[in-house]
Formats: C-alpha cells, sequence, structure tokens
C-alpha cells in the first residue's frame, strides 16, 4: 500500500501541515485543518471550517473502499474479486453474481441453489406488478386521438419510453412488500441482519427481471409469459421478455451465450453513475428496491447507459460510411457529440471493446448496417491526431448497443437490458455498505452568493 505524508505549506498563514497518506489517498477531512485567518475574509469562504476540497462531478473524489473491482487504466485492466474477464468469460449469471455478492467463485452445488431460489422469488412476485406495468399507456396514441392536431403538426404514435414503466413496476413491488422499508420497520435492520439483507438483495434482482419482461411485453403488444424453476436468469428474463422463437417458445442459446457473456463484461464498472446513484441512497440505510429504482433513473441519461441509444441515433443519423468523414469534422469543429467515444476511467482503450466485437461475431446472421458506420468511425478517429491527442476511443457503449439490437432488443430497452447485468454490481455495494456501516453521504457546496444580509425592505406578508 502507498502510504506517507503530504507536506502542505499554507502561504495565507505561513503554517505547515502534514497530512497523512494512505492508499495514495488523502482524507479530505483531515485537511479542515488547515485554516485560513477569518480576518476580512469573505463569509461565504467559511474559513472556519478549515480548507475544503472543490471537485465539480468527483471527477478525483473516492467515496468508499471495496474490494469488488479494480480497474487500470493505464494498462486496460479490469478485475473482479481479483479475477480477470478472461477468467470469468464462461461464467453463467449465477455464478457472476456469487463472486460479485459474496466475495467467492461458488461451487456447483450453491450456484444450483442461487439459480433455483432466483427463479422461486420470480415466480413469487405479486401479479399487482405486472397489472401495474400493463395498466399503463405503452404509447402515445390516446394522445393523438385526443388531440387531432398532434398528428396534423407531424407528431405521429409513439411507443412509450420503458422508463417510467420499469419505475412503476419497481414501485409496484415495493408496495408489496412494505417490510423491506427500513424506516417502517427497523431502521438498522439490514446492517443488523445481513442474512435477511441477502435475501431481499435477491427478491430484488427477481422482481427486476419479472419487471422486465413485463415491460417490453407490454411495449410490444405480447402475452407475458411466467418464468419456470428449470430455467437460469438470463433464460427466464428471455421468457418473460418474449425474446423466444414463437416456434419453440425455448430461448435460443446463440442469443442468450451473447448476453451472458457481455453481461460478464458489464457485471460491475466501479462507481459508475448508476451504482453512485444507489449508494447515495443507501447511505441513509435505504432498501435495496429504493436504491435499485435511483439506480435506474440514473442509468437512463444520454451520458450513462443511455449513451447506447444515443449513440444509435446518431449512427442512423449519418446513415452510410461514406458519410463518416464530414460527421468527424463536425465532431472536431463542437457541432456535433460522438455517444460512446471516451471514457472517464479509460484514457486508452476500454479493455471490454475487443470482447464485445468478437461477442457480434455470433450474431452475424443478423443484418445491423449502422455496424459498419461505427467500424468507419473508429478506423477514421484511430487515424485522426484529434481523437489520438486526446485519448479518445470507443468504450463498450460504442459497440456494445449492437449486441442488444441483434439479440433483437429495441434501442429503447437497451439501457434496462444493461441493467440487467449491473443489477448485480449495484446490489454487491449495496450489500457493502451496509456490512461496512458506511456513512451518510452529505457533501458540501461552495456558496457564491451574497454573503451579508440584504439591506432592503422586508417583503410585504
Amino acid at each position: 500500500m502507498s502510504t506517507g505524508a503530504l507536506f502542505i505549506r499554507d502561504s495565507r498563514t505561513n503554517v505547515n501541515y502534514e497530512i497523512p497518506i494512505n492508499q495514495n489517498a488523502v482524507r479530505a477531512t483531515d485537511l479542515q485543518e488547515i485554516r485560513a485567518p477569518s480576518l476580512n475574509s469573505n463569509r461565504g469562504d467559511q474559513v472556519a471550517h478549515g480548507l475544503r476540497v472543490y471537485d465539480p462531478g468527483l471527477q478525483n473524489t473516492a467515496v468508499t473502499q471495496s474490494t469488488i473491482s479494480f480497474s487500470d487504466h493505464e494498462h486496460g485492466l479490469l478485475l473482479y474479486r481479483g479475477y480477470t474477464l478472461e477468467q470469468l468469460w464462461g461464467c453463467d449469471f449465477e455464478e457472476m453474481f456469487h463472486l460479485l455478492l459474496w466475495g467467492t467463485y461458488p461451487t456447483e452445488s450453491q450456484c444450483q441453489e442461487l439459480r433455483q431460489r432466483l427463479a422461486q422469488y420470480m415466480q413469487e412476485v405479486p401479479d399487482i406488478v405486472r397489472q401495474t406495468i400493463f395498466n399503463l399507456p405503452y404509447d402515445d396514441s390516446w394522445l393523438c386521438l385526443q388531440f387531432a392536431f398532434l398528428t396534423s403538426i407531424g407528431i405521429h404514435r409513439r411507443t412509450t419510453s420503458p422508463l417510467p414503466l420499469i419505475l412503476a413496476g419497481l414501485s409496484a413491488y415495493l408496495a408489496s412488500v412494505p417490510e423491506v422499508i427500513p424506516a417502517t420497520t427497523n431502521a438498522t435492520i439490514y446492517q443488523m441482519d445481513i442474512k435477511g439483507a441477502d435475501q431481499i438483495i435477491l427478491q430484488t434482482v427477481a422482481a427486476y427481471a419479472v419487471v422486465f419482461g413485463a415491460v417490453r411485453s407490454h411495449r410490444l403488444g405480447i402475452p407475458w409469459r411466467r418464468p419456470t424453476l428449470h430455467q437460469t436468469y438470463y433464460e427466464n428474463l428471455f421468457t418473460m421478455a418474449g425474446l423466444v422463437p414463437p416456434e419453440s417458445n425455448i430461448p435460443d442459446p446463440t442469443r442468450i451465450s451473447c448476453f451472458r457473456r457481455f453481461g460478464n463484461l458489464n457485471a460491475e464498472h466501479g462507481m459508475a453513475l448508476s451504482v453512485f446513484s444507489a449508494l447515495a441512497t443507501a447511505s441513509s440505510l435505504t432498501d435495496p428496491v429504493s436504491c435499485l429504482i435511483s439506480a435506474v433513473a440514473a442509468a437512463h441519461g444520454p451520458l450513462h447507459f443511455g449513451a447506447t441509444e444515443s449513440a444509435q441515433r446518431a449512427l442512423h443519423d449519418i446513415g452510410e460510411p461514406k458519410n463518416v468523414p464530414a460527421f468527424i469534422e463536425e465532431i472536431k469543429a463542437g457541432k456535433r457529440k460522438l455517444f460512446g467515444y471516451g471514457h472517464r476511467t479509460y484514457k486508452g482503450m476500454d479493455p471490454r471493446v475487443r470482447p464485445i466485437q468478437s461477442i457480434l461475431k455470433d450474431l452475424t446472421d443478423v443484418h445491423q448496417p449502422l455496424l459498419k458506420v461505427a467500424e468507419a468511425i473508429e478506423e477514421a478517429a484511430t487515424k485522426d491526431e484529434y481523437f489520438r491527442k486526446r485519448g479518445l476511443y470507443p468504450n463498450a457503449d460504442f459497440y456494445g448497443n449492437f449486441v442488444f439490437t441483434g439479440i433483437g432488443f429495441e434501442p429503447e430497452m437497451i439501457p434496462a437490458a444493461m441493467l440487467a447485468h449491473r443489477i448485480m454490481g449495484i446490489m454487491a455495494h449495496w450489500r457493502d455498505y451496509m456490512v461496512t456501516r458506511g456513512k451518510l453521504f452529505r457533501p458540501i457546496h461552495l456558496y457564491t452568493g451574497q454573503a451579508e444580509p440584504t439591506s432592503a425592505p422586508r417583503p410585504k406578508i
């Protein structure tokens, strides 16, 4: 471990400070020892509280300690509990979930037990959850009927975004199990009873699969099929979502394999926004269902999992490989944004990209003309000094969206499908935060407004 001391001399007071360094990090609270004289200072600076760290977007701030995953952007390395992506390439969902959640690679019997428990919990999800989703509009045709002028101005029927349907489904599930909400039962229930917490985690993961399947079935207007005890997590997910050939009603093994392998690449990625949002919610001792709701809302933004859908739309606008050079020039001029390119963690190639491209080779039977456009963009960007100088390379979102569309997912369902993978990491971090009794998140802000009472007359009431 990297330990030592940081020696600081404050030019404002000429006072010297020694700040401990552990794991190549300093505690932000240790900097509070550095105090400036309050004489003639701006009250908004709050100098009496010590030096503060200003880090917009938390670009260089560690908020927790974890043994779940490790990313080395300089060497393109990503580890899950010490295992490389290559070592975990053949894992099923249950094996990967066990490893991330409990920190050990499961035995065959442990894996089988986890598979059966997840399937059982899927079957036990109350019918009201599915009914809630199916009672919501799956398109805006009712609006166009009510307001005929929408059609007259070119606004036609659109399918409802999956986001509100998923949030409604998870909320309905939470309403069906009010005993999992700590504020109404026992504030420290998950810190004191970790075995009970594990059960709620598995029930949450099972509920998400049911919600996911119901949302896709509802949006497409197809029947929802119940999960079965003899299928794996992903097989049940595909069955409930209607991703099965009508002639067999059995998920296609190749597509299941592609989804599983991509899931192993996408299961965990540290303090990504969805995980951080879940942890910020968890820090008040909140239940895992509510924390998952926070993660779902965060993940659908176009700068997170929503980037896959945005990347698809951008590629659709380009249309053909011959239009790529002009598109590249618009990016360099700041006129367009290329979603799925560049990554805050990796300044070189995202280590997940090449494995994703290998997955795509198993989906060659699916006609995806936009994939040629994406490949043309990477080829052009690789040769362009603008991209090389800034360390901009394709990330997992750039090619990952073709895995999902090749399997059969609609572009709008991609963020929700990615969450079916990332839910493993989200729940693992939630569990860690409960076990380690993580602190309540309460960041501060730098006040830049008027810090003195105004002399204006009080408004009349």
